[in-house]
């Protein structure tokens, strides 16, 4: 009979540590679907969820066992993998050929003629989305509904796609 993540928990708590390799077993070809969905860097992916159990592995005595493990341990790889994007300053380009620009002297430059024309919101948005900030952050910094923003963004993105295309 298989014994129920509770169980296994409990025992890892107990001190038996090699039953966590039941919960690795268990879930970590979900987490690592996941993560492979929106990460397509088999190695960056393979690290996160590792990571992922680490951290879920650390917070042991945190979790509540009455709930389903699985939605606690998806949180976590969402926010390991949240937490990579920032890091790397993974954003999506504008257009390829704006977002290779020729030299790093002429970049603030060439960044100001592109935005140049663009109201301050849009600019703004844009700026944000482009570091790295998602759209809720975004909303939070411009004080404005989520859905305003996405717009926003759209309609900066199309104006720099339209003056440059």
């Amino acid at each position: 009979m298989e014994m129920t993540d509770s169980a296994v928990i409990e025992q890892i708590r107990g001190g038996n540590i090699d039953k966590f390799e039941i919960i690795i077993d268990r879930y970590s070809a979900k987490i690592h679907s996941y993560i492979r969905a929106r990460l397509f860097d088999k190695e960056e992916a393979d690290d996160i969820v590792q990571l992922s159990f680490v951290r879920f592995y650390r917070a042991l005595s945190q979790y509540d066992r009455s709930k389903p493990l699985y939605p606690y341990l998806l949180q976590i790889a969402r926010n390991e993998l949240y937490m990579y994007f920032r890091k790397n300053k993974i954003t999506v380009p504008f257009n390829e050929d704006i977002a290779q620009l020729p030299d790093e002297e002429s970049h603030t430059e060439d960044v100001e003629e592109i935005m140049n024309g663009l109201k301050p919101d849009h600019k703004n948005a844009l700026l944000w989305f482009a570091e790295g900030y998602s759209y809720k952050e975004i909303s939070k910094k411009l004080g404005k509904p989520l859905n305003s923003v996405r717009t926003l963004i759209h309609r900066a993105r199309l104006f720099v796609q339209k003056k440059y295309s």
